[in-house]
């Protein structure tokens, strides 16, 4: 809902408030059915409601240490914990180091830049670590996770930015947060929904811990798999002989270096030996073009609507391997369809390498000339995740980077895919890593109530794929948004005996 207005009239005591500005921006106001709201300072521990980052300036910056630096990037609107792309969380010189001594369940949220983003800190992996000065710490006095989810809700930022100054430059928050109001069930069971609220934020930041922890356990499976079975000859790197160089036709002086040579040194020296992408009837296609000048009619839509088209957008798909975003699409123009099992990776710039296995029947599917779709002629759902879980290693230890071309982060396009190899696992190794991605379980028949919401995730994560957990995730946050709503609006919430533990995911 659009809780954003332009008043039609001001007084002339706004405009001095706002130090005579007549910016309209200026003037927006955010409109809340519900009065029982509180202000964000209000709900902050009195003595200590929030501390500061530090700003040690980027020449301390280290391709590597045992210390490390969050950047206000590392916050993300997709994510409710701590995002390490690219350089958002950077090794730092320890002689700068100040810890802050964060702790599972802190609140960081930045002030500066992508104003509001904010994500919780899972565990206590993260003590070697301090943040900028563009984030803040919040010590919540109670309802912590209340707290959360509601800075995490599209009213937070939307009362935020109407408050912040517009600049040529980067937007400032200030103190203005502690401003925003967030608003509590205004019924007789008022503690009941707000435990009901934080249940379900607590079961939807489970499942993106679980995401995460089977990520990294695909990577380590095949790290372990390659090393402990190498053939008898041991790396040695020399510099390419010029029958290499003809061979390749690339003067890329990246992919004839150390790193490059004994990483894919690991797969080459398989003692279970590979093939090519080709060799194992994959089809490699590029995505279609979106241009307007080419499709003629263009509706960009954030919400289903009967006809679009499903875009799965390179620049949506997380580093573990699902949807963060899934937008849709109105054309006239006849656009090549997306079947289940198809890989979808993404071509060029920062999101290439990134890779999905479309596993849900979404309606009408298609992706753009920044992705590339994987197919099989045969349709075998589990050669495709394989194949993804693979590429996927490929990209983590920067094969993927080292083999594209050109600029703005560098293009991987189609006839690239000679130099992938896919290695030859044995089949219950095949199967360890493809139920990790993908594995459709039998949930318990006991449903969850209020009280074991939690822990009965906790323990039905460990029974799903990364794609499930992933669409259980969506189907936790829609049920949740739609309860904040019901508070925002002043309606009363009601808590069912047995809450909703699965919806299908349909893309919508």
């Amino acid at each position: 809902m659009n809780y954003l207005r332009v008043p039609s009239e001001i007084t002339f005591s706004e405009i001095r408030s706002k130090d005579n500005s007549w910016s309209p921006t200026m003037f927006r106001r955010v409109i809340i059915p519900n009065t029982n709201v509180k202000q964000v300072a209000d709900l902050l521990d009195p003595s200590n409601p929030f501390e500061k980052g530090v700003e040690p300036g980027s020449t301390y910056y280290l391709q590597k240490s045992s210390h490390y630096f969050i950047r206000t990037k590392a916050l993300k609107d997709h994510s409710y914990l701590l995002y390490p792309k690219g350089d958002a969380i950077t090794a730092i010189n320890p002689k700068v180091f100040e810890d802050p001594k964060l702790t599972d369940g802190d609140i960081l949220m930045s002030k500066d830049s992508n104003v509001g983003e904010c994500a919780i800190v899972d565990g206590n992996r993260w003590r070697n670590h301090m943040f900028s000065g563009g984030i803040i710490r919040l010590n919540p006095a109670a309802n912590r996770l209340y707290l959360f989810a509601f800075l995490k809700h599209p009213l937070f930022k939307t009362q935020l930015l109407a408050m912040s100054p517009r600049g040529s430059t980067i937007t400032h928050a200030k103190k203005l947060w502690l401003n925003c109001l967030i608003p509590f069930p205004n019924q007789h069971d008022s503690e009941l929904i707000i435990n009901y609220v934080s249940a379900l934020m607590q079961a939807i930041i489970e499942k993106e811990k679980s995401i995460r922890s089977k990520a990294e356990l695909i990577h380590s499976l095949i790290q372990t798999e390659l090393k402990e079975n190498q053939k008898q000859r041991q790396f040695q790197f020399n510099p390419p002989p010029i029958s290499e160089i003809k061979s390749l036709w690339r003067l890329d002086a990246v992919i004839y270096d150390k790193e490059y040579k004994a990483n894919i040194w690991l797969i080459e020296n398989y003692v279970h030996g590979f093939e090519t992408p080709k060799e194992a009837e994959f089809i490699v296609t590029p995505g279609p073009s979106l241009e307007i000048k080419i499709i003629r009619t263009r509706i960009d839509s954030e919400t289903y609507r009967p006809g679009y088209y499903t875009l799965i957008l390179p620049t949506n798909i997380s580093l573990y391997g699902v949807m963060s975003v899934i937008s849709y699409l109105g054309t006239a123009k006849s656009l090549p369809l997306l079947n289940r099992g198809d890989i979808v990776i993404g071509e060029a710039g920062f999101h290439k390498g990134r890779s999905i296995v479309l596993l849900d029947n979404w309606p009408k599917c298609t992706t753009n000339a920044h992705g590339i779709y994987v197919r099989r002629s045969d349709g075998n759902i589990k050669k495709s995740v394989f194949f993804r879980c693979i590429f996927n290693w490929y990209r983590t230890m920067r094969l993927i980077d080292i083999m594209a071309v050109g600029g703005s982060g560098g293009h991987f396009s189609p006839e690239y895919f000679n130099y992938v190899r896919i290695p030859k696992f044995p089949e219950d190794k095949q199967n360890e890593i493809v139920k990790l991605y993908h594995n459709e379980a039998s949930p318990p028949s006991e449903l969850p109530n209020l009280d074991t919401l939690v822990d009965w995730h906790r323990q039905w994560n460990a029974s799903l794929g990364i794609w499930e957990l992933n669409r259980e995730m969506r189907a936790l946050q829609r049920l949740l948004y739609d309860i904040q709503e019901q508070i925002i609006e002043g309606k009363i919430v009601q808590v069912p005996p047995n809450i909703i533990r699965h919806v299908p995911d349909q893309g919508q």
